[in-house]
């Protein structure tokens, strides 16, 4: 594949990439782990603060691992975590704002295929995009539901089937944007998994640098592209794919 494949399609992580859940997970998670083991949250440092928390998520791989490491609980308990995200999510009143110049970029990149691969749920996910009015700019919402529970990120499931969506497989590129080292290892995943196929199309992930924690260039190591603001991701398209950059770069 040559350089100047055409671009595909764009499709975005969601929790710290394009909203900041930060909040309302930590409160989420504290009720479930309540329910679940019928400890008061205060019992687990990871549950005690925002910044103990916060920071336990940068170090999980997937939201299965934190559960495991971070709660100490087995895969059944997961699992009812798990299935118990959505009706949690959406019943918790915690304001979720879009991450600065989220709107705007994604109004310049208008007219382009657009999609989210989130850990998150696809109803919550669903649900905070209407409430900011941003439902229609994404033809697909693939959450951590939508693949089997042993098959969350890294592995490429997700990514997959949101490429799959999209763009049918056909020979390009498809840009995928995130704030966590898991997401970078994900589209080397889908990657390997689109060449051993045949496909002509790749998946090129961009680090987004502008999440919580994501100062530390350490993590964005692997990516193919940086971005310091969702700004920069219209800029790197604007660059890689000029054509593209002609049809929707002037869009509001």
């Amino acid at each position: 594949m040559t350089g100047s494949a055409a671009l595909r399609a764009i499709l975005w992580d969601f929790d710290g990439t394009l909203v900041d859940t930060r909040a309302r997970n930590l409160h989420v998670n504290r009720r479930i782990i309540q329910e679940l083991t019928g400890r008061g949250w205060e019992e687990f440092p990871v549950l005690r603060s925002q910044t103990a928390y916060d920071e336990a998520q940068r170090a999980a791989v997937n939201w299965r691992e934190f559960y495991r490491v971070n709660i100490g609980l087995d895969d059944h308990q997961i699992d009812w975590a798990g299935a118990t995200w959505s009706s949690y999510q959406l019943a918790d009143p915690t304001p979720v704002a879009l991450v600065d110049g989220v709107a705007e970029a994604l109004g310049r990149l208008d007219g382009l295929p657009q999609g989210i691969v989130s850990q998150n749920a696809r109803e919550t996910i669903e649900s905070l995009l209407a409430a900011h009015g941003l439902g229609r700019r994404f033809e697909c919402v693939v959450g951590y539901a939508e693949v089997a529970m042993a098959r969350q990120k890294p592995a490429p499931d997700c990514l997959l089937l949101g490429v799959e969506k999209l763009t049918g497989r056909e020979p390009g590129r498809v840009l995928y944007i995130g704030d966590h080292p898991t997401d970078i290892r994900c589209a080397e995943l889908a990657n390997r998994e689109l060449a051993g196929g045949g496909s002509e199309l790749r998946v090129e992930s961009v680090a987004a640098m502008w999440g919580i924690g994501t100062n530390d260039l350490d993590w964005a190591a692997g990516a193919d592209h940086r971005a310091a603001t969702p700004h920069e991701v219209v800029e790197l398209v604007e660059r890689l794919f000029p054509a593209r950059g002609q049809d929707f770069g002037s869009r509001g």
